[in-house]
């Protein structure tokens, strides 16, 4: 009998511990998903006037993000990064993370930033938008009207008009041409060809030359050596930003 009643109590604390357990797990909160992305504008959109980022900035461990721009159409190690946003403290999903105002900046090409922090880093997430042109019309100025002048009276009473009737234009005579002689035309010689025959081989045999070749050997090459140049500059582009974001959010001594 003694031995039922522990029974009993034993299953009873344990119902009671898994109740707890699952309340416990539907109170907390859900994990957020890693996620920085611009979705407007995106790579190579024209945009004006006062232009609001749409995007998402989360992460398990979030701390802040920021959105910053730069003139030139991709990211460089010479990039001048201006922040639109900073050290914002609230996760966006699918939603509006920063206003830009494109009047304030001359018309041209620029990149965009979107930087996540995650709690304990100096190392942000990035993603880049490139290519976005900002065309802003210029303002149109007022013409200035220009006063009619007023033609001043003459002395003497009002002016005489011209007699009535058709003028007469004097007839100016031209001094007699020369007549040219005539000349003789040569007769054609027989035999010969009025037209040269083109040879058609020369210009295969231009094309598949020699230097042909060798032009187009170079210009292979300097192809691979651009795009080489290009990835260089987007490597070092993103290095360059995220020194500067660890310079932002490296604590300032006190004067």
């Amino acid at each position: 009998m003694r031995t039922t009643k522990v029974l009993r109590c034993l299953g009873a604390a344990l119902i009671l511990l898994v109740s707890l357990g699952a309340g416990a797990s539907l109170a907390a909160p859900l994990p957020q998903t890693a996620m920085w992305v611009i979705t407007y504008p995106s790579d190579g959109t024209v945009v004006s006037g006062q232009v609001v980022i749409q995007g998402s900035a989360s992460h398990p461990s979030f701390n802040s993000y920021g959105v910053l721009y730069a003139a030139g159409p991709t990211p460089t190690g010479n990039s001048q990064w201006i922040p639109i946003v900073f050290s914002v403290p609230n996760m966006v999903v699918n939603g509006a993370l920063a206003t830009w105002d494109t009047t304030q900046i001359p018309n041209g090409q620029y990149t965009l930033a979107l930087a996540v922090y995650g709690g304990g880093s100096t190392d942000p997430n990035l993603y880049f938008v490139n290519y976005i042109t900002v065309q802003n019309e210029p303002a149109t100025p007022t013409p200035t009207p220009t006063p009619t002048a007023t033609p001043e009276p003459v002395e003497g009473g009002e002016q005489p008009l011209p007699p009535a009737g058709p003028i007469e234009i004097p007839t100016i005579e031209q001094p007699p041409t020369a007549t040219p002689r005539p000349t003789t035309t040569p007769a054609a010689t027989p035999g010969a060809d009025a037209t040269p025959e083109t040879d058609s081989g020369s210009a295969l045999e231009g094309l598949i030359s020699g230097p042909a070749i060798r032009d187009a050997f170079m210009t292979g090459v300097w192809i691979a050596v651009m795009l080489y140049a290009v990835g260089i500059l987007y490597v070092a582009g993103r290095a360059a930003l995220r020194h500067f974001l660890r310079q932002q959010r490296r604590p300032r001594q006190p004067s």
